[in-house]
């Protein structure tokens, strides 16, 4: 009777272990294969009972490839089900032969080693919904919106062959139905789709059907506005039957949008780039749009502001609102407008406009003392301005705090 009851405590485990919860067996098909049909797992209860994903995923902190196959093995699976393991095929494995997961090819190239180990990444950060979930499928896989946190071309690249190796694979299955053409706008504006439009489509690309060129008329229901998408060609009624984006003076009144809903704007075009197009073009004589707080020139920038006497409108408007300026006048996070004039090539005294108050830092042993790549020496260029033993206390820009020896 003893030896029966041992040999059944591993068949009651397992019947315990997999029934609990909400149901270990529902459907998980993926790349035509049905996990259900082959194993017996749950994400769900190794979670909740604290397993960490390197006891089982050990593999994948090292794995630089796509195709590295990084699911556990006996032996992982072992270290904590040995006896169920080594003596009960069923425990795990459904049907009469045993077999494992298979390991799918993937259109894609990954590198965990470079996540995990070199930017610290938690598995979690990336694979989402796993403590509710029993078999692992696409759905616990980051989206491109999830990566382009990261792949934006500014912490890291967004070259989509950087990642994917069948480009003509990634159309992504919202834009396969009947009605994603009428209804894309929508979806853009609800921010309801996995990505943003921008990480495949340049405004360029927008503009083949956004830029107007087709229009003609108006319909007779829409007495205003832009119609678009349009279809190229003579059929005019094709043409009027897309929807309205702007009214056609819109490039008078579009100012009120632009401050009060630049998130919306911005859900198409690009500040930097489409506003510059005109905002950039100088003043509305030669036929661009600055805007008339820049007007009239001597109170906006007075002849005095170049002595270092006060900054003029410009100088009250930019310590207000400093990232209104920055719209236009600032590119890839550089400064080429302000430094212009702000910068001190000599560093002699009020020959330069003013760009710090009176006695700015002076009390302060700052890093220019000792880093030569310090912020102060992006405008201060005159040949002393150096950390010692080359910037000399009392000349040049040393001067402006040690005074003249």
């Amino acid at each position: 009777m003893k030896k029966k009851l041992l040999v059944m405590l591993p068949v009651c485990a397992a019947i315990l272990f997999f029934s609990f919860g909400k149901g270990w067996a529902e459907k998980s098909v993926e790349n035509g294969i049905d996990k259900t049909k082959i194993l017996k797992f749950s994400h769900q209860q190794h979670i909740a009972a604290g397993t960490e994903c390197s006891t089982c995923h050990e593999a994948a902190a090292k794995s630089e490839k796509s195709s590295d196959k990084n699911l556990p093995t006996h032996e992982v699976c072992q270290t904590c089900h040995e006896d169920q393991v080594k003596n009960t095929c069923n425990f795990c494995h459904l049907g009469d032969e045993q077999q494992a997961l298979p390991n799918p090819a993937r259109q894609y190239r990954f590198n965990h080693a470079k996540h995990v180990g070199g930017q610290k990444m938690e598995c979690t950060a990336c694979h989402k919904g796993l403590e509710e979930a029993n078999y692992a499928t696409v759905k616990n896989l980051p989206t491109m919106a999830m990566c382009s946190t990261c792949h934006n071309d500014v912490k890291a690249t967004a070259q989509c062959e950087n990642c994917h190796t069948n480009l003509s694979a990634l159309r992504p299955a919202s834009h396969t139905l009947g009605s994603f053409k009428k209804e894309h706008a929508y979806l853009t504006r609800l921010n309801v789709m996995d990505a943003q439009c921008r990480n495949c489509h340049a405004e360029s690309f927008c503009a083949q059907c956004h830029d107007a060129s087709m229009l003609t008329s108006l319909s007779k229901t829409e007495k205003i506005g832009m119609i678009s998408p349009r279809t190229k060609g003579n059929d005019k009624a094709a043409t009027l039957s897309g929807q309205m984006v702007h009214d056609i003076n819109y490039r008078f009144t579009h100012g009120i949008d632009a401050k009060g809903r630049a998130a919306d704007c911005q859900t198409c075009h690009n500040a930097q780039t489409f506003c510059n197009d005109c905002h950039n073009n100088g003043s509305q004589a030669l036929g661009g749009v600055e805007p008339d707080s820049h007007f009239p020139r001597e109170t906006f920038i007075p002849p005095a502001a170049v002595y270092g006497i006060g900054g003029g409108r410009h100088a009250q408007l930019a310590k207000r609102d400093i990232e209104s300026c920055m719209a236009c006048h600032d590119a890839e996070g550089g400064d080429p407008t302000c430094v212009k004039c702000h910068i001190d090539p000599d560093g002699v005294k009020h020959t330069n406009p003013k760009t710090h108050a009176a006695g700015f830092m002076s009390d302060v042993h700052g890093e220019w003392h000792e880093n030569a790549g310090a912020t102060c020496f992006t405008c201060h260029l005159d040949p002393n301005a150096h950390p010692r033993p080359v910037g000399q206390p009392g000349k040049g820009f040393c001067s402006y705090c040690h005074g003249k020896k």
